[in-house]
């Protein structure tokens, strides 16, 4: 029986000798490197990206005090709560109405907001005094200090509501959720929903919002919300914090961008050093292969021992690239705590699963058909040196694009996105091969002699070779200068975007006889006049003389869209935050409308559609004359649709204005709703704080990626030199045995290397550049200026890197003995 055993695993001892053998000489170094830093990356990365996501997401979700939300126009069914719970979650409602409060000869109208005691699942209710108890109970009533100034009510004193009198026992500092609900924009009176019945205030033809919120397990939450999106009727909704607010979904999308980018250049970046070290370590085991065949082993044993070596090889840089990308992301975690808004959510292993089975895909596509075309190796081989094997190219590169493709796709998560950098990458490696080759080929009819003029004719002598080199070299510094960009200046200018005097209050309902008024308040205090706005109500009822039906609509966001009210407005439809992508200016002398594009997108409408919306009773139609790029960001007020002042001047407005108040003039809210008491004032000040975070967190992640794809970008270098060091073995054993001096070698490979890496950066550069003005445009909707001097500057960082990479390893080439360079060939 023991031999029996002895047997099976005699097999298996053999390929760990073997595999523990070549580790130990160092034939794995450079595949092992690219290999640990392939899945590293991807792993850090892929980490550090899911934890930032998911801070954004829950951070965002406190602006409306939950994970999720069903909204409705009438009182929600028991079995949407009943299912969340069954799937473990968290459960709160709230009833929002308007209704007259009063206190003592005082009335003034409110927006009332039953909840439940659970309410806030998400983020903090804060009072004033901070010391009250933000639960509520029973006969209480919490208000904000609108409602308190125009009633003039002290806490402790009695208000009615109704048909109930309830004790005002807290002043709203900051509810969590205030600014998604937009549904009512009078103060705030918020009780407990147990009082609700007693109050009398629900009758039929009430206006009346009903909200389910949930909140758990990020899963179990998408789980509850594809059960609920089938059986949602008319006038329900689920809503997330994306929906709710575009300035918020634009910065967390933009942040994903950034990083899905940077995630993409590591692993592409890994991924060409994986390709070029797998085929040097596969062309070397052909000496291996025929002493096999020589000692009697068959073609199955010899494929079963390359095919083990390549498996232990994955699993070891596995092993090694997840501990170096736990240490990596945990360190740089450690850095940043001070600006996290909160500790970021415990990691998963997902992205190092991910990035083992991409680096094995990728091991086996690369090295793989190459070591089962040495199969077939001749024992004669031993003997005869110039014997070759054919190797199935068709299949390794087939097997490789393949992988890379899943690379693209896994990352990016955007098809969009992986087309850009995958389209870009194959015209890159077209225009690089031809205008390198050219380049070279040029230099050398203008050098006449000398060691420049012997570097480039060695260069050319094998085209493949040197185009491989030039290709691999040119990705990885294109990689480097790309993220580079990315990580500087498309940072910079998207946080330009948002500058530090952004808008982060809102007034509306300003009546046009209150503007005077409202511009002098501004200038008592000391701060510049904000701008007014007009802004009319109206409801979007034609689409080319057809009825706008919600039914028709298949996407959730596009029926909520289309039965909304719109904000309209009048005036200017282009400015710096408003760019015009289709149609020309508004004629404010002829009746049309601007649309926003995204918008425009949702519901179908094109250039030339006839909408009609009723305003106070009275259809106003026009033709839809231009589409607008909205910059949400930028927090002033913008609006879906914009119409043109001789059709809309007539109209019934208000306004609104959107300004930066500094805390130290908080003051001025009091004053300016004692003086005006219709205008509402709306904080987004928290939402704009959560933008800042979600730029902050994008720029402290990307610093981790810099550093990896750092890494792999030089190990991209280290591979694609170590591709030919052979030949240059055999070249310098040739050249010393003629008779040439170590210095004379040393300098012709000092200025291959200077070459090779000159037009490799010159290039990568160029690439990169483009490259990033198309990725600005197209995938970030930020504007750029072609930076024209990054190819000059990467031209000499190419010289540089590949002289320090190729240096020494010349050197100690160049002064070795001929014997001892074909003996060791």
């Amino acid at each position: 029986m023991m031999s029996k055993l002895a047997m099976h695993w005699a097999p298996l001892r053999l390929h760990w000798r073997l595999f523990s053998r070549s580790m130990a000489a160092g034939e794995y170094k450079t595949l092992l490197l690219a290999l640990v830093i392939a899945i590293a990356s991807l792993t850090a990365v892929g980490m550090l990206t899911e934890r930032v996501q998911r801070l954004l997401l829950g951070q965002a979700n406190q602006l409306q005090a939950a994970d999720a939300v069903l909204v409705s126009d009438h009182a929600i069914a028991p079995t949407a709560a009943q299912l969340a719970q069954q799937f473990g979650l968290q459960t709160a409602t709230t009833t929002t109405f308007p209704s007259m409060v009063s206190f003592g000869e005082q009335t003034s109208l409110a927006s009332v907001k039953a909840a439940s005691a659970s309410y806030p699942l998400r983020g903090k209710l804060a009072l004033l005094p901070p010391a009250q108890n933000a639960t509520l109970r029973s006969g209480d009533a919490l208000i904000d200090a609108r409602l308190q100034a125009m009633l003039g009510v002290k806490l402790g004193q009695t208000i009615q509501v109704g048909q109930l009198n309830l004790t005002v026992r807290g002043i709203i500092e900051r509810e969590p959720d205030a600014a998604f609900d937009f549904s009512s924009l009078q103060a705030r009176l918020l009780m407990s929903d147990s009082d609700l019945a007693a109050s009398g205030l629900l009758g039929f033809g009430s206006r009346v919002k009903y909200r389910l919120m949930v909140a758990g397990d990020e899963a179990k939450v998408a789980q509850w919300q594809a059960s609920m999106k089938p059986k949602l009727g008319r006038g329900e909704s689920l809503e997330n914090v994306r929906e709710s607010r575009p300035e918020l979904k634009q910065a967390i999308d933009r942040a994903e961008r950034f990083l899905r980018l940077a995630a993409l250049l590591a692993g592409v970046l890994a991924a060409v050093a994986i390709v070029l070290a797998a085929r040097r370590f596969a062309l070397r085991h052909f000496d291996t292969v025929a002493l096999l065949r020589t000692l009697g082993a068959s073609q199955r044993k010899v494929r079963a021992i390359l095919l083990s070596q390549l498996l232990l090889l994955a699993g070891f840089a596995a092993a090694l690239g997840g501990a170096l990308a736990w240490l990596a992301q945990t360190l740089l975690v450690w850095l940043i705590a001070a600006q996290l808004p909160a500790p970021l959510p415990a990691a998963t292993l997902w992205p190092w699963a991910w990035a083992s089975l991409l680096g094995l895909v990728l091991l086996l596509g690369s090295a793989g058909p190459v070591l089962l075309s040495l199969v077939k190796t001749p024992p004669l081989r031993v003997l005869r040196r110039d014997m070759s094997v054919n190797v199935q190219w068709v299949w390794q590169y087939g097997i490789t694009l393949v992988a890379m493709a899943g690379i693209l796709l896994q990352v990016a998560q955007d098809i969009k996105l992986a087309a850009i950098v995958g389209g870009g990458i194959l015209l890159a490696l077209v225009l690089v091969a031809a205008l390198s080759y050219g380049v070279l080929q040029v230099l050398q009819r203008y050098l006449k002699r000398g060691s420049p003029k012997i570097a480039l004719r060695q260069m050319l002598r094998q085209p493949g070779l040197l185009l491989a080199q030039l290709v691999a070299l040119t990705l990885g510094l294109c990689g480097l200068w790309l993220l580079t960009v990315v990580q500087n200046d498309l940072l910079t200018a998207w946080r330009a975007q948002v500058p530090a005097n952004a808008p982060n209050h809102f007034a509306v309902n300003i009546q046009p006889e209150q503007q005077a008024q409202f511009s002098q308040l501004f200038v008592a205090a000391g701060l510049p006049q904000p701008k007014v706005q007009p802004m009319i109500r109206g409801r979007w009822v034609l689409h080319n003389q057809l009825p706008v039906k919600p039914d028709s609509y298949s996407e959730p966001r596009a029926r909520r869209l289309s039965e909304r009210e719109f904000n309209l407005s009048w005036g200017e439809d282009e400015r710096a935050d408003n760019q015009r992508v289709q149609g020309p200016p508004l004629d404010q002398n002829r009746p049309g409308w601007s649309v926003e594009a995204e918008l425009a997108e949702q519901l179908g409408i094109k250039i030339g559609d006839v909408l009609t919306f009723e305003i106070a009773g009275v259809p106003l139609s026009a033709p839809v004359v231009n589409l607008r790029k909205v910059n949400w960001g930028s927090f002033r007020a913008n609006f879906f649709v914009i119409g043109s002042e001789v059709m809309m001047r007539e109209q019934p407005s208000s306004a609104i204005s959107s300004f930066h108040l500094p805390k130290t003039q908080a003051q001025l809210i009091p004053n300016l709703v004692h003086a005006l008491p219709n205008v509402t004032v709306i904080d987004v000040g928290q939402v704009l704080a959560q933008v800042e975070s979600v730029i902050s967190l994008a720029s402290a992640a990307l610093r981790l990626v810099f550093v990896m794809c750092v890494l792999a970008g030089l190990t991209v270098l280290l591979a694609a030199l170590d591709t030919n060091e052979a030949e240059r073995r055999r070249e310098a054993a040739l050249l010393r045995a003629l008779g040439a001096g170590a210095r004379r070698i040393a300098q012709i490979w000092w200025l291959e290397s200077l070459f090779l890496g000159a037009v490799a950066g010159l290039m990568a550069g160029l690439v990169a550049a483009l490259g990033a003005w198309y990725v600005a445009y197209s995938v970030f909707n930020l504007p750029w200026l072609i930076n024209w001097a990054l190819p000059l500057y990467s031209a000499v960082a190419g010289m540089l890197l590949t002289a320090l990479t190729v240096g020494r390893r010349l050197m100690v080439l160049a002064r070795t003995t001929p014997l001892l360079m074909l003996q060791a060939d």
